[in-house]
């Protein structure tokens, strides 16, 4: 018998500026709200909750290419595999193109570049695995390690397309087996090599102003992997 969690959005229970914990408005934005609501069922999903992280919409410099709008990103895992659903406002079959990122921080140190040479400003945060994506011609991923450099590893990795969204399970020998927290930002790009980041998960506005400006990202998003 499997305890499942959801944790879902409950505007009613803060006042807008009045997060728990002293935590910031944007932190209240990003992370949906626990509304205790547990059941006990036979049904399975991965062991551990999943918790999800809703971006807003609208936010893009273009907001006619709402398959690149991400609207939310829903993570969880089991013994194996960490699971990260991305949605989007959008359809990306329909639009068949459009590149989708996933940046990790899961040792200290790291660096500030991507593997992709994107235009992309990760702040304060160094990075250390790094995920590429596309949906054209039915869809591929790129994975990638660093450590004196970017190097390819796929190994582990894999993604189901959806109408609107792409599911990426990751396996926890990929992200390191004694990862037991890591921060992430889940971008959407185009198909050049200096595109920014189109929508950054992080950011609850604007990330870039056009496609020949960098993007910036928020805070990165925590996720732990309990034992």
């Amino acid at each position: 018998m499997t305890f499942r969690v959801w944790i879902q959005k409950v505007p009613h229970i803060f006042e807008v500026g009045k997060c728990p914990l002293g935590a910031g408005r944007e932190a209240m934005n990003k992370f949906v709200t626990l509304s205790a609501v547990v059941a006990v069922s036979s049904c399975c999903l991965p062991a551990g909750a999943s918790v999800v992280y809703e971006d807003s919409t609208g936010d893009l410099f273009d907001n006619s290419m709402s398959h690149l709008d991400i609207t939310s990103a829903t993570v969880s895992h089991d013994a194996a595999n960490v699971n990260i659903l991305v949605e989007f406002a959008g359809s990306i079959s329909d639009t068949d193109w459009g590149n989708y990122i996933i940046a990790f921080d899961a040792y200290e140190g790291g660096t500030d570049s991507n593997a992709w040479n994107r235009n992309i400003d990760f702040g304060d945060t160094q990075i250390d695995r790094f995920i590429g994506s596309w949906v054209n011609s039915g869809g591929g991923i790129d994975g990638h390690h660093h450590f004196n450099g970017w190097y390819g590893n796929n190994d582990g990795l894999s993604m189901t397309l959806s109408d609107t969204g792409i599911m990426y399970t990751i396996s926890r020998e990929w992200l390191g087996n004694d990862v037991d927290s890591f921060g992430f930002d889940v971008m959407t790009s185009g198909t050049s090599g200096d595109n920014p980041g189109v929508d950054h998960l992080s950011q609850s506005a604007l990330a870039t102003d056009g496609w020949g400006s960098g993007s910036t990202s928020g805070t990165f998003l925590t996720y732990n992997l309990p034992a």
